[in-house]
């Protein structure tokens, strides 16, 4: 009995820290991110597009917070979360309209790739959270 007891909560300590996704890609271009079919992580994959693309001087980091909208962390986004993202609504969801250039701001330098862009709407349809489900 003590040794199942020792066996579960081995099991429990293992299982717990992986529900929350906080690895990240080490990338210096927009081009070196490459989302996955299914199971977008915020943190290896959109965040450092963010991180590129947006959370920049002038733009959406923490100081300038363009729109007043703070794109260097999860966090931030939240702050702005429905202004912006509509979960499992990719027509509606502004930020959609931002990377595949139907709403064209003079910040934003340059549309996303088509796979840069598909993740984006599957990260919403598949509930715009910063963990993997």
């Amino acid at each position: 009995m003590k040794n199942l007891l020792i066996l579960f909560f081995i099991g429990l300590a293992v299982l717990i820290p992986a529900c929350k996704d906080t690895t990240t890609q080490s990338v210096s271009k927009l081009d070196d991110i490459v989302f996955p079919a299914s199971k977008i992580s915020y943190n290896r994959t959109i965040q450092p597009l963010f991180n590129i693309g947006c959370a920049v001087t002038e733009c959406h980091d923490v100081a300038s917070k363009a729109s007043l909208l703070d794109l260097s962390d999860y966090i931030g986004l939240k702050q702005r979360f429905f202004d912006v993202v509509l979960v499992r609504d990719t027509v509606k969801s502004r930020l959609i309209w931002y990377v595949d250039g139907r709403l064209i701001s003079s910040q934003w330098h340059r549309p996303l790739n088509s796979n840069q862009v598909m993740g984006f709407k599957k990260w919403i349809m598949e509930g715009a959270t910063d963990t993997i489900k």
